[in-house]
């Protein structure tokens, strides 16, 4: 039986102004030098909830709950009920300071402008709501993400969770995409803003349909399309990262969608929202003044290292000991919002961070939903997640997560209790 919900959508462009800083590669030198395709905040309104995608790197806690707080403010759609999210492209602005970029500089101006953008955008989600039905499903994506850490490429999401809404009124419908893969087809030698391509999959998506179309980023912590991160983080760029490359990987991806979208499923029953803090394990480190003398050394090493393979671990020891020692000087206590959205039985579930593949398909394995979103870079930002395996075999990636073996498992058991919650008969409804 189908039930009709209100359905909305908003865009605002984000786009920064060439000159400005570029965010997610330690090895890029130089600023933006212009811009390739704009980058957009783009949002979802479901009856009272809201799920909005930009553009950019990411968000910290405190930017993210500010944005939060005015649209609460100024649309009354409840705060909690807001999932603010991160495509995590790496050729965008500077949003925040974190392990990989600690001293870049963030511009009080441009990120005063991101504010508004967003707000505008959730807003106008909020304000064109309109009677829609909802058809949601999985849909199968292939030769798009590989897994960067493994040596036959695997797990990955196999994939894309789509929610499509089609108004009542034959206005144009609303295609939302949840894919787990970096968009870092372009590398550190970029020094034009682009969206990478998700951007790509949005647009081919929209042509091909006459839909407003968003991205949401999923669990892509240890995916890519299948170069090394320890080799890009110091500058080794593989020839194939290129804007062609870029096209080519979003049209794979759109077309995935286009063509799928016939089996999607018709979606009916309440929408709710919950959400809890989850406390995560960390590392131990030596104390700050250890770690400082550390990088220094390193420092010195990659000065005066012979060239190539040499010089090659000299740099990344230089750059896994100034994460480090970015940890060390850190609070000990690590902890993180995550939001679960449910819409009939669908569930969306926000990961303030960049999850490894293997746990998300663990939460989405045994999730009580027959279909679970998992939106990553959302509400804040606490590193990466990776595997208890994952951290045994170090590497860049485990380098960069300041949680320690065990939270992987703490965070599947919150984030199923999160579900499991949200699943239970009697919760209260925001329609």
């Amino acid at each position: 039986m189908s039930q009709n919900f209100e359905a909305g959508f908003g865009r605002e462009i984000v786009t920064p102004p060439p000159g400005s800083p570029m965010a997610g590669f330690d090895a890029r030198k130089g600023l933006s030098e212009g811009v390739h395709d704009d980058l957009y905040a783009r949002a979802v309104a479901v009856d009272d909830v809201l799920l909005i995608s930009v553009d950019v790197i990411g968000f910290d806690t405190a930017f993210a709950a500010g944005v939060r707080r005015q649209i609460e403010s100024e649309s009354g759609i409840p705060y909690a009920n807001i999932i603010l999210s991160g495509t995590h492209t790496h050729c965008g602005p500077v949003t925040f300071n974190h392990f990989f970029n600690p001293e870049q500089p963030l511009d009080a101006t441009y990120l005063g402008l991101l504010h508004r953008q967003i707000v505008r955008a959730a807003e106008t989600a909020v304000t064109g709501r309109r009677p829609s039905r909802l058809r949601a499903g999985m849909v199968p994506v292939n030769a798009v993400a590989r897994n960067r850490r493994t040596a036959g490429s695997l797990p990955v999401d196999p994939e894309a969770a789509v929610l499509f809404a089609e108004p009542l009124d034959n206005s144009p419908g609303i295609i939302l995409v949840n894919y787990a893969c970096h968009p870092t087809v372009l590398g550190p030698d970029t020094l034009q803003i682009s969206a990478d391509f998700p951007g790509y999959a949005v647009r081919h998506i929209e042509a091909a349909t006459g839909a407003n179309a968003v991205f949401f980023q999923g669990a892509e912590g240890d995916l890519s399309m299948g170069h090394r991160s320890d080799l890009s983080a110091i500058g080794v760029i593989a020839a194939s990262r290129t804007f062609g490359k870029a096209d080519e990987l979003g049209t794979r991806l759109g077309c995935a969608v286009t063509g799928c979208l016939a089996s999607l499923e018709t979606e009916s029953g309440p929408v709710a929202a919950t959400n809890r803090i989850i406390d995560l394990p960390t590392k131990s480190y030596p104390p700050p003044a250890e770690m400082t003398r550390r990088r220094e050394e390193a420092a010195a090493e990659a000065a005066t290292a012979a060239t190539g393979q040499p010089l090659l671990q000299a740099r990344q020891r230089h750059l896994y000991s100034r994460i480090e020692e970015f940890y060390a000087a850190r609070p000990r206590r690590l902890s993180g919002e995550f939001t679960a959205i449910r819409v009939g039985n669908t569930a969306f579930l926000s990961i303030p961070g960049e999850l490894f593949v293997a746990i998300g398909l663990e939460i989405r394995r045994r999730s009580p939903f027959a279909r679970t979103f998992l939106l990553g870079l959302a509400n804040g930002y606490i590193g990466y997640l990776p595997t208890a395996d994952a951290t045994a075999a170090a590497g860049y990636e485990v380098v960069a997560a300041q949680v320690a073996p065990p939270a992987a498992q703490v965070l599947v058991e919150g984030c199923l209790e999160l579900l499991g919650n949200l699943a239970r008969p009697g919760l209260s409804t925001i329609r």
